[in-house]
């Protein structure tokens, strides 16, 4: 073989190598992070004939998630989704009255009439919702692939690189919009130069689950001279359970033994009692989750959009999380999708905006009064040591009941019609 055959053998191979390492593909839409909010604007926009990219970064589904409660008017809107049936079939427990229990006595924090709080561990969720997409030749949907950064077009944003893991492909995903809903450590948000607006709480969560349903879980948060405990089933056979702690005191818990944490929680909620002896061995069955909560300084540019904890960080406090992310998918949804079914080249900032207008005050609102909550919350594990102990129980009781007054206050995150309903007349099917 001649010094030139083998070059050109040699440039033949090389080709072929660049071919298999990097691939081009073209959509309306990518979608990086299949959460809630990513994997329902991928089913809602593939439904509507819009040609859309899912990316997740992770290979399987399978891992945890603290966003366990869909409340209202979230049911309502899997129903017009016409998905209600089916994550009815899933395992799941569905609870219409929450309380705050203050030294043995109640106190309401809401009591729905026909509507309910539906309680559901994601992954079955995001699976059905995925699975419903790929019926439409208009998605497709890519596991454990990890965002690299942003392909731009005179300075927009027209697409995005990617890695699809362990082979090591370069993919290459041109688009008129990319939508970051990649959760609160979300990399399009850094990638795109855009502050979180993270604030932190005094309070963190020791994260626990038991096989059993021993208490009443129409209780949300006890409040006991031993702490702070909140709960909720997760299924008829596991349930979860937080301890509120101060920020920073975690390690001095885990030095005084999981057995003296034991008794903490069954001091707090008696009802479990041998069951945590029994279930909860060591430290390794529980996480530290940080109560903060944030807003992300703006969600767009050209050809770029963020939402849900990718543009605004829920704290657990209230199950909000869920809520706002899937109500702004369907903002994207109704707003967007005429947008995308004509023109072409990306989709400029102004019109992105709209999005963003519609859905932040109602984000604001729901923020303001989480970190409200959260810093009552952070008050009360601080100042219980200088609260005179005759006037805890009565002080402590009058700061439940103002919590319940408020958490029963309609908020315009779930009480906006015009923001809260499926345009089906954008579905093709």
């Amino acid at each position: 073989m001649t010094d030139e055959s083998v070059d050109s053998a040699e440039s033949d191979q090389a080709e072929r190598i660049e071919r298999t390492e990097r691939t081009e593909q073209s959509a309306d839409v990518v979608i990086v992070g299949a959460g809630p909010a990513g994997a329902v604007l991928g089913y809602l926009l593939a439904r509507s004939g819009v040609e859309t990219v899912l990316i997740e970064r992770q290979r399987t589904l399978d891992r945890e998630f603290r966003g366990y409660g869909f409340r209202p008017p979230l049911p309502r809107l899997f129903a017009e989704m016409d998905l209600l049936d089916a994550i009815e079939d899933l395992p799941h427990e569905v609870i219409t009255q929450g309380t705050v229990v203050a030294y043995g006595k109640s106190y309401p924090v809401f009591d729905f009439d026909e509507r309910y709080v539906l309680l559901l561990k994601q992954p079955p969720l995001l699976r059905l919702l995925i699975e419903r997409a790929r019926e439409y030749d208009t998605f497709t949907f890519h596991s454990g692939t990890t965002f690299d950064g942003f392909l731009r077009e005179d300075g927009s944003v027209a697409g995005i690189s990617a890695t699809s893991r362990p082979s090591g492909e370069t993919l290459e995903i041109r688009s008129r919009l990319v939508v970051g809903a990649d959760g609160r450590f979300s990399s399009t948000r850094k990638v795109a130069g855009i502050d979180s607006g993270m604030n932190e709480t005094g309070i963190e969560v020791v994260w626990f689950r038991l096989p059993c349903a021993a208490a009443d879980f129409t209780t949300h948060i006890r409040v006991e001279d031993e702490g702070v405990l909140v709960y909720s089933p997760l299924s008829e056979r596991e349930s979860q359970y937080g301890l509120l702690i101060p920020k920073g005191t975690y390690p001095a818990l885990r030095d005084r033994g999981i057995a003296d944490f034991r008794e903490t929680v069954s001091a707090i909620e008696p009802a479990l009692d041998g069951d945590i002896d029994e279930h909860l061995t060591s430290f390794d069955a529980c996480s530290l989750l940080s109560i903060r909560s944030g807003l992300a300084e703006r969600w767009t540019d050209d050809g770029f959009l963020l939402i849900g904890d990718a543009a605004h960080v829920a704290s657990p406090i209230g199950a909000e999380g869920n809520n706002l992310a899937i109500q702004d998918a369907l903002a994207v949804h109704r707003l967007l999708t005429p947008v995308l079914h004509r023109g072409d080249g990306p989709l400029p900032e102004r019109l992105l905006r709209r999005v963003e207008q519609v859905r932040r005050p109602a984000v604001e609102e729901t923020i303001r009064a989480q970190q409200s909550r959260g810093d009552g919350l952070s008050s009360l594990l601080s100042s219980r040591d200088r609260i005179p102990d005759a006037l805890e129980p009565t002080l402590l009781r009058g700061g439940a009941a103002l919590m319940s007054l408020l958490a029963r206050l309609p908020s315009r995150s779930s009480t906006d019609e015009n923001e809260t309903s499926v345009d089906r007349t954008l579905f093709v099917d």
